[in-house]
């Protein structure tokens, strides 16, 4: 089953993309719940850590770049081809690659820490996702994310 995130502290709201962009919304429409949906997989620069891919864009990872999140097309590329092994690729896989740790404001929940940033964590700031150092309690909570079911089922295999 995919996995979707809920807010720690705006339960009402979870981490999906819209435009290419992370953010942290409601979930009100079908398309959210298709944006909202993700899986988890093995980093894409450390397989001892994790990467988040999209489930209706299944080439694509969130990622930082200029520490916004945003959604990026992955090491596979269309039709399976993997595209070339560039420095922007190499870059694309550390910044698409987190640590998964106890939730900074609820250790029953997760926060997500960069790989090639570790002093920065995955956080919602103004509702839109950001890779942001955290070092007050307002930030632990915006960096802190309940993983619950994911509001696509997987597909049947055929």
């Amino acid at each position: 089953m995919g996995t979707s995130f809920q807010s720690f502290n705006f339960p009402d709201r979870f981490i999906r993309h819209a435009n290419f962009q992370g953010e942290l919304t409601p979930i009100a429409s079908e398309l959210d719940r298709h944006d909202a949906t993700f899986a988890i997989v093995r980093g894409l620069a450390d397989p001892d850590l994790i990467s988040i891919q999209s489930r209706n864009f299944p080439i694509h990872y969130l990622r930082h770049q200029g520490f916004r999140i945003r959604l990026h097309e992955g090491p596979v590329g269309a039709l399976g081809v993997p595209p070339p092994e560039t420095d922007e690729m190499k870059l694309m896989r550390k910044d698409a690659t987190f640590e998964m740790v106890p939730g900074l404001a609820d250790p029953a929940s997760a926060s997500f820490r960069s790989f090639n940033f570790p002093d920065r964590f995955l956080r919602h700031r103004d509702f839109h996702l950001f890779l942001d150092p955290v070092n007050d309690e307002l930030s632990r909570k915006d960096a802190t994310f309940k993983v619950v079911d994911g509001f696509i089922p997987d597909d049947p295999i055929h």
